[in-house]
């Protein structure tokens, strides 16, 4: 099967927070076969045995577009990365988030399903009620470990994604926390080049994992996958979505037992990545994440027993 991905209906800035999410899912496609190509100056759909994949974050000019390909021929999945709630996307936080969810049922009739990255049943019925829908993990491939990038770390801990008051609180908690260094915690709040961004948190031992409001309870997915894949464990503060990455990374249940696991995770760092990434590559195999998702959409037969 050949999937096109495009991004045309995001900014610059939003193709490059979406660069993690989409390269790891196109890696699991080419990982069972498939034939997956990823680029952010792709401004058109392909026609014919071709699925097009597009991410949600749709305006009524590009609901038109999707329209008038798929009259011509184009199939489409939406990759849906937000959570639905009554207030809007991530508990509407964000007006942006809130438009989103309004315009998603209008574009979500013109595809074959949607694969979304919120666990729970309850999102999968939302996304149901539009296309059939299926949940997919931000998983492992051979291709998606990068080599080792720094050897002996500077910093204790890293932290990288959209800064909030509550985030920066946390992260000064962590360093008052954190003796015997001058360099605790390194943070990084912008979107740099995926190389750029790799080579700062291989500089950290550990990557903490941390939600951006109070009300978000989900863990970044994308978060975890690249910490483990540029050689790094994560610890997070408690979630309330956990699943399934609480079975892999280190989760604190309280706030308090979250400095502590950190502090504990500085100093034997290597093992515990080695232990996170083996679960990491067992648990969330592309054949257990994408490919799973797919058949349960019928875009791909399911493989024989």
């Amino acid at each position: 099967m050949y999937f096109y991905f495009n991004m045309f209906n995001h900014s610059d800035l939003g193709q490059r927070s979406l660069e993690d999410v989409i390269g790891i899912l196109g890696h699991q496609l080419r990982a069972l076969g498939h034939q997956a190509i990823w680029d952010p100056k792709n401004s058109s759909f392909a026609l014919g045995d071709v699925i097009n994949v597009v991410v949600e974050g749709f305006t009524p000019p590009v609901i038109e577009a999707m329209a008038t390909a798929r009259a011509q021929g184009a199939r489409f999945l939406i990759l849906a990365t937000e959570e639905p709630t009554p207030r809007g996307f991530n508990h509407g936080t964000q007006k942006e988030m809130v438009y989103r969810q309004t315009t998603f049922p209008e574009a979500a009739k013109h595809v074959e399903g949607i694969i979304h990255l919120v666990p729970g049943q309850h999102v999968t019925d939302w996304y149901a009620q539009f296309a059939p829908a299926a949940y997919t993990e931000l998983g492992y491939s051979p291709k998606i470990v990068r080599p080792v990038l720094v050897r002996e770390p500077e910093y204790d801990f890293g932290f990288f994604g959209s800064i909030t008051k509550r985030r920066m609180n946390i992260l000064k908690r962590l360093a008052g926390k954190t003796i015997n260094t001058t360099k605790a915690v390194f943070f990084e709040g912008t979107l740099p080049a995926q190389e750029v961004r790799d080579k700062q948190m291989a500089n950290c031992k550990v990557i903490v994992q941390l939600r951006k409001f109070e009300a978000m309870g989900l863990v970044s997915s994308s978060r975890c996958n690249t910490a483990l894949c540029v050689g790094r464990p994560i610890v997070a503060e408690p979630h309330d979505l956990s699943k399934p990455w609480d079975e892999i990374i280190s989760m604190a249940e309280t706030m308090e037992g979250f400095y502590t696991m950190c502090l504990m995770a500085k100093i034997n760092w290597r093992e515990l990545h080695r232990k996170q990434m083996a679960v990491f590559m067992d648990r969330l195999s592309p054949e257990k994440c994408v490919g799973r998702a797919l058949e349960q959409l019928g875009i791909v037969e399911r493989a024989a027993a």
